[in-house]
């Protein structure tokens, strides 16, 4: 797999689904930022299928993830003890990372830049679930970064795709009625971590949601009309994509409220959005995703609307779940693409 060393020689492994097929646009480039527990790997079955439309998909390793330059312990504790300050420089690094990455990779590669009928070419910021806090991140800091980076970028970032946020990675609080295997107190320790594959990999059965009812969410009981996408992953593929080992969420707890900052600066802080002139901001979710995915979605229309609303765009795709981009590659590719 290739990687790309940043000046400051933090590192990033990656993978690149290549040039598409010759076609009468620019290609344009996603930068897939995968969640918790799997790294980029997850984002194989969309890179394999991109070559033939006009995207090119490179999905990082973030740092704690394989062949990426881990984080000091000392670091990461910062999330979960470290002062307000601490908690929100730790995260503004994160995004100036995947900014620099971003700038290196452009350069690099000399991606072809937004072409003036906006048919092709810059980049897409794609964040998917988790993935969401570092890309979030990079966007609201984007005016720490050196003058030419920021120079690039706003020629450049043509959309921010927000895939599946939960509500905790975005800083919104938990729901009534949230669960989660690793909230449960009458599971196991032991269990938490199998449990958790399945349930968060399974396909449910919710009510209206356009209702945006919380007791319209199927929390605990997942259908059993389609397996879990866990299942339909070979041994060799759960080796090579699945990373139990990195713990996140207590750090996602505990730094709600600076994820919070960076969600609202990002997406609705005017000054920032100026940075980026030719950036859309997409939500895609769901309709069978685990319970999590939605209710982060209502919040970002409460919050689109208190601010004037027509800033952020909305995609729900019915019946897929959670791990969409490996169970449903061609209707995320569309998605995907609509959101371009």
């Amino acid at each position: 797999m290739p990687s790309l060393a940043l000046a400051n020689g933090i590192e990033f492994q990656y993978t690149d689904s290549g040039i598409p097929t010759p076609q009468d646009v620019p290609y344009v480039t996603v930068i897939a930022v995968h969640g918790m527990g799997y790294n980029g790997g997850i984002f194989n079955r969309v890179q394999q299928l991109a070559k033939d439309t006009k995207l090119r998909i490179v999905a990082i390793n973030r740092r704690q993830y394989v062949g990426s330059t881990p984080i000091s312990d000392a670091e990461a504790a910062l999330l979960v003890s470290g002062s307000d300050e601490q908690k929100a420089e730790v995260l503004a690094a994160r995004g100036v990372e995947l900014a620099l990455f971003t700038v290196a990779l452009i350069r690099q590669e000399s991606i072809p830049p937004i072409s003036t009928d906006r048919k092709g070419g810059g980049v897409a910021l794609l964040g998917w679930s988790s993935g969401n806090v570092v890309t979030l991140a990079m966007v609201a800091n984007i005016e720490k970064l050196p003058s030419d980076s920021k120079s690039c970028l706003a020629t450049y970032v043509r959309a921010l795709i927000l895939q599946e946020p939960p509500s905790l990675a975005m800083g919104y609080p938990l729901p009534t009625g949230t669960w989660a295997p690793h909230m449960d107190p009458s599971i196991p320790a032991e269990q938490h971590t199998p449990f958790w594959a399945q349930w968060i990999t399974s396909y449910f059965d919710h009510g209206d949601l356009s209702s945006r009812d919380p007791t319209a969410l199927s929390y605990t009981v997942p259908s059993f009309t389609r397996r879990p996408t866990i299942y339909g992953m070979t041994a060799d593929e759960q080796e090579q994509i699945l990373d139990q080992s990195v713990s996140e969420m207590p750090g996602m707890f505990c730094s709600a409220a600076q994820a919070l900052a960076n969600t609202r600066k990002a997406c609705f802080d005017r000054a920032v959005r100026a940075l980026l002139p030719k950036m859309k901001i997409w939500h895609i979710a769901g309709a069978r995703s685990a319970s999590f995915a939605i209710p982060g979605r209502w919040s970002l229309e409460d919050d689109d609307k208190a601010n004037g609303g027509a800033l952020l765009n909305f995609i729900l795709i019915p019946g897929v779940n959670h791990f969409m981009q490996w169970d449903d590659p061609q209707e995320t590719l569309k998605a995907y693409l609509e959101a371009l």
